[in-house]
């Protein structure tokens, strides 16, 4: 499930900063076993999905996270101007603060990836 909601690409990226050590080894079972079997449910597609992991990342200020997520929503179709509507609503709900940081993470994935497709 991680392969079709993360893709290919972000999902090497995510095993390239993985460490082998057994905190790690233990983590990642768990959100394979227990995180993904939530993303095969019906009733909610990966966009949706994406879009809820969005919000509630901005509300926890899990930056790092979140640079993950916003990939991963562009890559379950929400486009760059979504992913920026949803950090600016969150503003009302999380704060300026949180929203605004979140806007900052996604213009960083933003650049990176244009900076990715010019190369």
């Amino acid at each position: 499930m991680a392969k079709e909601f993360f893709g290919e690409e972000i999902l090497a990226d995510i095993r390239g900063q993985s460490r082998e050590d057994l905190p790690s080894k233990v983590a990642s079972e768990y959100v394979n076993e227990t995180c993904f079997a939530s993303y095969a449910r019906p009733g909610l597609e990966f966009r949706e999905r994406s879009l809820l992991n969005i919000a509630m990342l901005i509300a926890l200020n899990r930056s790092n996270e979140l640079r993950l997520h916003i990939r991963a929503a562009l890559h379950n179709g929400l486009s760059r101007e979504q992913v920026c509507e949803a950090c600016r609503h969150a503003m009302v709900y999380c704060g300026v603060p949180a929203g605004r940081t979140a806007l900052l993470v996604a213009s960083d994935v933003f650049a990176e990836l244009d900076a990715k497709e010019s190369s």
